[in-house]
């Protein structure tokens, strides 16, 4: 890539994605769980992806096309915390800085800090466990 990406498009939202998922399979802490969930079969992973560009589309382009419930899908994993979440954000972070420009890496930054954050106090809250640390 020669010029970071400035947009949000189905193409860029797609490349974001891809970068990522590679590098969380890869990566000691996150990788396991990923392939435990979603399995190490290519067609599994371009399923989750496709569902995850999907969910990006939705947030950032308005597109409706997500239909999922992430509440529901975390709950359903009791191992992930904290430092799943915090390393899901560093790596994601990171991987959109690379890609686009510093102002939509910003908006990235910000927009999946949020979600995050919104994520694990509704953990916290199905788990039982103090939600106000996340806010």
């Amino acid at each position: 890539m020669s010029q970071p990406f400035a947009a949000f498009t189905e193409e860029t939202l797609a490349v974001l994605v891809g970068v990522f998922y590679d590098r969380v399979r890869q990566d000691d802490l996150l990788g396991p769980i990923f392939n435990g969930v979603v399995g190490t079969e290519e067609a599994a992973w371009d399923r989750h992806r496709a569902r995850i560009v999907d969910f990006w589309s939705s947030v950032l382009l308005s597109t409706g096309r997500y239909e999922g419930r992430p509440m529901v899908v975390h709950a359903g994993l009791p191992m992930i915390g904290p430092d799943h979440f915090r390393r899901w954000l560093a790596l994601f972070q990171d991987t959109a800085q690379g890609l686009f420009t510093a102002e939509a890496a910003a908006r990235l930054a910000e927009t999946s800090t949020r979600i995050g954050r919104s994520l694990q106090m509704g953990l916290a809250v199905a788990r039982g466990e103090d939600a106000g640390k996340y806010l």
